[in-house]
């Protein structure tokens, strides 16, 4: 099977939305006006995974952010002036797609992104019990956030919703 991994346009955001309503339990839900936004907000850091018939398989929000500042559920992109890191605020892999390595693929495809921008970390929520998914991906949970911080981890109701960091080098 053939696949393409390229940035998201406003055209394919129905279709993201409907993969999203298939991944993610419904107190996740984020609204298609707000994910079009964020797509305004960060289009360079917003790809999706697609077969050569053009199916959306899976796809990754991403945008520049500083360490420590978690995204509440629901709120919008802030894309930072100076940014110190790549936060992936979204991911979502269809069932047909899963173990074809597309994680892993979107997950390579930000840390090029932030390796070109000069970024050598990376964050997220991790939600729906995926932190040894992300830990086996290189990522460290933290424990110690600030108060603002830890208020928006709990937007995410009925979830244990952890902030994670991954920090990575490239070659000088």
């Amino acid at each position: 099977m053939s696949i393409q991994i390229r940035l998201i346009s406003a055209a394919d955001l129905a279709a993201v939305v409907a993969l999203q309503d298939s991944c993610y339990s419904d107190n996740l839900y984020e609204p298609p006006e707000l994910l079009a936004r964020r797509l305004t907000a960060a289009p360079q850091s917003c790809w999706l995974a697609e077969n050569s018939a053009g199916e959306l398989l899976a796809y990754l929000f991403c945008y520049p952010s500083v360490a420590g500042k978690v995204a509440p559920l629901g709120s919008p992109f802030q894309v930072a002036s100076k940014p110190e890191l790549l936060y992936l605020h979204d991911m979502a892999v269809s069932a047909k797609a899963r173990g074809l390595g597309l994680a892993s693929r979107l997950l390579q495809q930000a840390e090029y992104f932030a390796t070109e921008q000069g970024l050598t970390r990376l964050a997220l929520v991790a939600v729906q019990g995926s932190v040894s998914y992300w830990q086996r991906q290189g990522f460290l949970v933290q424990e110690t956030l600030s108060p603002d911080a830890e208020a928006a981890l709990q937007s995410y109701t009925g979830e244990q919703a952890r902030y994670m960091l991954k920090a990575f080098y490239t070659a000088a």
